[in-house]
């Protein structure tokens, strides 16, 4: 018989009223989740089970889930643009990262992919956060910490133009409007035959950091990506493409370190 798991304090849930209504939250008793259709206290989570349901104080249906990776990116606080689980999901792929890896990732921005990151290396592994602003960082910090990810991940305010004083990365995710002007730092800091990942807005930057790529001589097997992803509106006699679809977001430029003699 299959073992039911229900809500402790101190787990992390998603509160899920609708697609526009997500809220990943960290039990703590005295605690109070607000929404536009009423409260729910912590406490009311307690013993629940996960995949049952409870009200809002308006008497609104909200159901208990396990925060998957992709739910990230609507739960948290944006200050920058985020890397969307579409071109997240392609770039930890490629990267092959696994649990017990060692990660590096810059800029930290709003922190959706950090905690994508954690969750890869697992207990064991490792991820660095670089970025210049403290702001960024301090929004990871209280993302992290909510996950229960905060052990996994060291932030670190530097200029990943600068050598980063690191060194054995298996991968490094660059989020940056130069990443070029990283390869020298980068490069030293990934182990031969590690992954580097760019993600840049325009085919202008994707140009420069390729190019850029090449003429360093420490990086090959260099490719260009872009996604896309489209959901289906499903109903009887009448499943169609939505309307709107997330198109364009970004590009992702992949290399591997060589060696170089």
């Amino acid at each position: 018989m299959i073992a039911m798991s229900s809500v402790k304090p101190g787990d992390v849930v998603l509160v899920y009223i609708d697609d526009s209504r997500k809220f990943v939250v960290k039990v703590t008793p005295g605690k109070i989740l607000g929404t536009d259709k009423g409260f729910i206290k912590h406490e009311d989570l307690i013993g629940r089970l996960y995949g049952e349901s409870v009200v809002t104080s308006q008497g609104v249906k909200a159901l208990l889930l396990h925060p998957l990776r992709h739910d990230y990116s609507s739960t948290v606080r944006r200050i920058t643009q985020i890397i969307y689980p579409k071109d997240a999901s392609l770039m930890i792929y490629y990267s092959g990262l696994k649990p017990g890896g060692i990660a590096g990732e810059a800029g930290v921005g709003s922190g959706v992919l950090t905690l994508s990151l954690a969750e890869i290396v697992g207990e064991n592994g490792l991820v660095y956060g670089f970025d210049v602003n403290e702001k960024a960082l301090e929004n990871a910090r209280v993302h992290l910490e909510i996950h229960g990810l905060s052990s996994r991940v060291r932030l670190i305010k530097h200029d990943v133009r600068e050598p980063l004083g690191v060194t054995g990365l298996d991968a490094f995710f660059l989020d940056m409007p130069d990443p070029w002007n990283a390869l020298d730092s980068v490069y030293q800091a990934v182990k031969p035959a590690g992954t580097v990942l760019a993600y840049v807005p325009t085919v202008n930057q994707v140009e420069k950091t390729v190019l850029s790529m090449e003429r360093h001589g420490g990086f090959a097997d260099i490719h260009a990506y872009e996604t896309l992803l489209r959901e289906y509106s499903v109903e009887e006699g009448a499943t169609r493409p939505h309307t709107l679809m997330v198109g364009h977001t970004g590009f992702i430029v992949f290399a591997r370190k060589i060696v170089v003699s």
